[in-house]
């Protein structure tokens, strides 16, 4: 998609009048911002359809390198379109240039981020936790297809659908600090991914692929049903504390490291997520203990320390707890009815 510049007035306020070639857009209120840009509640005029508008600080236009994320991010959405499962990714609907050299995405209206839901309203029980993270790895899988790696999955740029009620259909969202494989060695490593759901190789300055996003996806899924993050830690060193202390690290990673950074309490989000476990122990109900069982399985898998032994997406949608498999042997009860007809909800036709 070609950008078009425009002579408006680059200052977005409310009521301010955005037009392309084709479209005219009504910018209402701010609805959020980022470290690189903000985002708008617009609309198209004519149709009334709602929008949203991305666009650049001001504080960051002037600057080259900042700009070049903006473009590169304008490239990855253009190429995201042509997936077959670009249902699971916010769509782009425009672009505009402002005469000022400001950048304008204009991209469809989404609910509310997955974020926003475990704040306002707690933990998801597991049943809901299953279709988020299916069609998260669903995502994560288009994306390595397409050789890209979105590199800052977290609750936030995870946004439910507009209006789908208890389906609880989902996308990823915000791809300015995505990047194509082939531009892996480019990245820096101390600027993607928020600290809480950082991979381990960008901590130790390993080679990037897909892998990290499928560890941020693994930190996520115990987060969506405790309601508590799985790394609550502000600080990279806190981090590396964590994941010392939690999963098992080649010596060959730690033996520089000083002796204290292998001591550290536990976070509230890991004890929370070990008691998933430990709560089935003396639970008549065979088929929830199996259930919880997989759930924890597959939280593993995804926070393998190396990254060439962590699950990848495909695999993940092929594990028991996102096929429900293990629900065949109780075909009647309540809890397979009310998964399966969750499960249906994230069907995708491709």
């Amino acid at each position: 998609m070609a950008l078009t510049e425009i002579t408006e007035n680059d200052v977005l306020q409310q009521n301010t009048i955005i037009r392309s070639r084709s479209t005219t857009y009504t910018v209402h209120n701010m609805i959020g911002t980022g470290r690189f840009s903000r985002v708008y509640n617009a609309s198209v005029v004519g149709t009334g359809n709602a929008v949203v508008i991305k666009a650049l600080n001001n504080s960051y236009s002037s600057k080259r390198f900042d700009r070049k994320l903006y473009i590169k991010e304008l490239d990855l959405l253009n190429r995201l379109k042509f997936s077959r499962l670009r249902a699971r990714f916010v769509q782009l609907r425009d672009a505009v240039l402002l005469k000022s050299g400001k950048i304008c995405f204009v991209m469809e209206r989404l609910g509310t981020t997955l974020q926003a839901v475990l704040h306002n309203i707690g933990p998801l029980p597991i049943s809901a936790c299953r279709p988020i993270v299916r069609q998260i790895a669903q995502g994560l899988a288009g994306l390595k297809c397409l050789g890209i790696v979105h590199a800052d999955l977290k609750p936030d740029n995870i946004m439910f659908c507009s209006g789908t009620g208890d389906n609880f259909l989902v996308k990823i969202i915000d791809f300015g600090w995505a990047f194509d494989m082939k531009n892996a060695h480019t990245m820096y490593h101390k600027q993607i991914q928020a600290i809480p759901y950082r991979a381990p190789e960008v901590c130790f300055q390993g080679s990037l692929d897909h892998g990290l996003d499928m560890w941020a996806l693994g930190c996520i899924m115990p987060e969506i049903v405790t309601g508590v993050r799985l790394f609550d830690v502000a600080e990279e060193e806190l981090l590396i504390k964590m994941i010392i202390r939690t999963r098992p690290v080649p010596k060959f990673m730690v033996s520089d490291l000083r002796t204290d950074i292998r001591e550290t309490e536990l976070t509230v989000g890991w004890i929370q997520f070990q008691n998933l476990y430990a709560d089935t122990i003396g639970q008549r109900d065979q088929q929830w203990r199996e259930d919880i069982t997989w759930f924890v399985d597959l939280v593993y898998k995804m926070l393998i320390v190396m990254p060439e032994m962590r699950i990848t997406a495909v695999d993940a949608l092929a594990h028991p707890f996102l096929t429900i498999v293990h629900f065949i042997k109780y075909p009647s009860t309540v809890m397979t009815k009310r998964n399966t007809e969750l499960m249906a909800t994230c069907l995708l036709d491709i």
